[in-house]
């Protein structure tokens, strides 16, 4: 009697045990770590979220923007990623600042992501033929130099007015005053911050510099994304357009969103019958801007079954390591075997010119 008893506890035991260990083997695969896991997101088709007032939407093909999944890497995501060839690890510095919290990072990106919507209604409606008005509001705060006073007294998406009694329309205006500032001056701001009008005193403090470069003040604001938004503005075009991107953020939305907007306000069939998916930031002058995940970008097209796939051919310096957008995303097809066709573009107007040689898709 008692031997069984014996073997029955400790057979719970070792129940016990093996559940214990499972336990702490879980807690251990949801530890955070200092990684982002990057896949191939998917290709969403733009005529359903984007709508120009009156314009008929009769593409027989499609236009689609891509994206990529993200987000930070647990012990167990970490794992993964080591061991799928589809996924990238990338340390977090790489992604996003250490100075600034996911809730920033994210607010900077949303407003990235409207920056891109208004350069693609302006270099759009310009392409059309079509008035388009922009009025400067002031200077938008995206992003704090780290260990600067900014952050302490401002907030990002803040838009800055006024220093002192100087107007302020745009982040060269504001620049220009600060300059008239030296370290250990206060600059009085005035901003908007949710609607309303407040005043915030900023002390400025010496700049980290590069080496050989001039020792300057200021008061810790940045842009770290050449593309990104820089000045708050209020765009008007003859014909309200809606994009509802929900979610999505960042500026590589750009390239097809103009092209989209181009297609509802012009007459005829841009697409001509196939499906074209692309990415890149573009800038007022038509410009089309470097992204990154190119090369996740294009599976992602691929997967939908795209055509064409449009990708900057961004310049790269001499003897650099980097590669355009373009090489990394046709490497990639070509690696794997895609179907799409891969086509570098510089400025809107190659993405066009490329849509017209084409004959209609059989």
């Amino acid at each position: 009697m008692n031997r069984r008893r014996r073997f029955g506890n400790s057979r719970w035991g070792a129940f016990g045990i093996g559940a214990l260990i499972v336990v702490i083997l879980f807690g251990i695969a949801l530890c955070p770590t200092s990684y982002y896991i990057i896949r191939p997101g998917s290709a969403i088709e733009l005529q359903p979220i984007v709508t120009v007032e009156g314009e008929a939407k009769d593409e027989k093909g499609t236009l689609m923007l891509t994206t990529v999944r993200m987000g930070p890497a647990n012990v167990l995501g970490y794992v993964v990623g080591k061991l799928d060839p589809y996924t990238e690890l990338r340390k977090e510095e790489t992604v996003k600042s250490p100075y600034e919290t996911d809730e920033q990072y994210n607010e900077r990106e949303l407003l990235d992501m409207k920056n891109s919507q208004q350069n693609a209604m302006m270099v759009a409606f310009r392409k059309a033929g079509l008035p388009v008005t922009v009025t400067e509001k002031g200077a938008l705060v995206v992003f704090f130099v780290p260990n600067m006073p900014a952050k302490q007294y401002l907030q990002i998406g803040d838009v800055i007015t006024k220093v002192g009694g100087a107007s302020v329309r745009n982040s060269k205006q504001l620049l220009d005053v600060l300059h008239q500032y030296k370290a250990g001056d206060t600059a009085k701001l005035t901003l908007m911050r949710d609607g309303k009008q407040i005043t915030a005193s900023v002390p400025l403090k010496p700049l980290p510099v590069a080496a050989g470069e001039k020792p300057r003040a200021g008061i810790g604001i940045a842009y770290p994304d050449p593309d990104g938004p820089m000045t708050a503005r209020d765009v008007r075009v003859p014909k309200k357009v809606e994009i509802q991107s929900e979610s999505i953020g960042g500026p590589s939305a750009g390239l097809m969103f103009t092209l989209e907007i181009l297609s509802q306000l012009t007459p005829g069939d841009l697409t001509k019958g196939y499906r074209i998916a692309g990415t890149g930031t573009i800038r007022q002058d038509g410009t089309v801007g470097p992204i990154g995940g190119a090369y996740h970008k294009v599976r992602a097209a691929e997967k939908m079954n795209a055509d064409i796939f449009f990708a900057p051919n961004n310049e790269v310096k001499p003897n650099s390591k980097m590669i355009s957008n373009y090489v990394e995303a046709k490497e990639e097809a070509e690696k794997l075997g895609m179907k799409v066709k891969v086509v570098p573009v510089r400025t809107v107007d190659d993405a066009l010119n490329y849509l017209k040689s084409l004959p209609p898709k059989a």
